[in-house]
């Protein structure tokens, strides 16, 4: 937007919305409450932070094979019950499940996220404590986020891992990563396009079942036409630049301040509309329902506004300090595994609904607290063996 004085919109994905492309020198008064709400953020990162004291003796370790069966448990029944292992268009199948479904299918998705973070978590976890070496660590991880992508859609744990790999290689060899850079970024960048256009494939991918490697191509194809490489839409695409688009939207037209109920989602979640037909919705639903489209995504600083308008400049760092304390003191017994699934949850609370995410973490906490007692049984079940 600097450089060209303006962010075009993705027309592919978004044509069908209100949102529109941002003309810098027609948006002066947005861009000023975006670097407001920025200068909030940065207050909060420089914040005093409230120590937790950790269990320096902690004999919790990830149970990974609990987690993946989980994991396979919650996809089977999705897609089963979309009907997508006979066929059909990803995006609607996947709908109408939901819809049909109500809360079942809601919890199985929150617990399918949960399960997902785990792994990943594990991974890292026996990666770091050198139970996997680099090899062995790269083929699992990677194979699953990319294998979990084809069949979520969701290309957020990917960036999610490659951006806590990226962060842990850039730490232990600056000097390398700088000198290998010439090779590193045309990597990025074939893996960063094909994430962004793989928008394109997953809708026809399941149009006869699981996927041939045929219609794989046939799909990848026609998402390459539709999304030509080139270097302007590429940096547009991998920056999630439409969230940009919407803030600035939410920012010039939204004036219906919600005064924190999409924060309260979590606590009523469970309650089928059938008994409270206007229980609060996740604010990507909200912004959908204002400016057209399925959903759309507002960031943290779009939730924040929408509820709080510019009050929300003195919340948001009071906000991100509770939520940090919260999840950290939650996580305190879990050992190394919680650093990484701190990590990640600080991507997603920012870029994602934070209703969605507490609930996915909720989720995740209470599988952290079975699989702990299970661990603490196990061991005195063996020490009862041996006398």
């Amino acid at each position: 937007m600097i450089f060209t004085g303006e962010i075009p919109l993705a027309m592919s994905g978004f044509g069908n919305t209100g949102i529109k492309n941002i003309i810098l020198k027609n948006n002066i008064k947005a861009a000023i409450i975006l670097i407001l709400y920025i200068f909030s953020i940065i207050f909060y990162i420089y914040m005093p932070s409230i120590k937790i004291k950790r269990n320096k003796i902690n004999n919790f370790k990830p149970l990974l094979p609990s987690y993946f069966m989980s994991y396979v448990i919650g996809m089977a029944i999705i897609f089963i019950g979309s009907g997508l292992l006979k066929g059909g268009n990803w995006y609607d199948n996947r709908h109408n499940f939901f819809e049909s479904s109500g809360a079942l299918a809601i919890l199985i998705a929150f617990v399918l996220n949960s399960s997902k973070i785990l792994i990943i978590g594990s991974l890292f976890y026996k990666w770091l404590q050198k139970k996997y070496d680099n090899v062995k660590f790269f083929i699992y991880t990677f194979s699953f986020v990319i294998i979990d992508m084809f069949l979520t859609g969701n290309r957020i744990y990917l960036f999610c891992t490659a951006i806590t790999v990226g962060l842990i290689f850039f730490k232990k060899y600056p000097k390398k990563i700088v000198v290998f850079s010439p090779l590193i970024i045309p990597f990025v960048f074939v893996l960063g396009y094909f994430a962004s256009i793989f928008k394109h494939m997953r809708g026809p991918l399941f149009e006869q079942g699981i996927p041939t490697i045929p219609i794989f191509f046939a799909s990848l194809f026609r998402a390459i036409s539709l999304e030509p490489p080139k270097f302007s839409m590429f940096f547009l695409e991998i920056s999630e630049s439409v969230n940009m688009n919407v803030m600035f939207e939410i920012f010039n037209s939204y004036d219906k301040y919600l005064y924190g109920v999409t924060y309260l989602k979590p606590l009523f979640f469970y309650l089928p509309r059938s008994i409270w037909s206007s229980k609060p919705e996740s604010i990507t639903t909200l912004a959908a329902n204002e400016f057209g489209g399925a959903s759309l995504v507002t960031t943290v600083i779009g939730e924040m506004y929408m509820n709080f308008y510019l009050f929300g400049l003195l919340l948001l760092p009071v906000f991100l300090l509770v939520i940090d304390y919260f999840l950290s003191r939650l996580l305190k017994d879990f050992g190394g595994i919680s650093e990484v699934i701190l990590f990640i949850f600080g991507i997603l609370i920012f870029r994602m609904p934070f209703s969605d995410e507490f609930l996915v973490f909720s989720f995740l906490w209470v599988i952290l607290i079975m699989t702990s007692w299970l661990n603490k049984r196990k061991f005195k079940i063996n020490l009862n063996e041996w006398g």
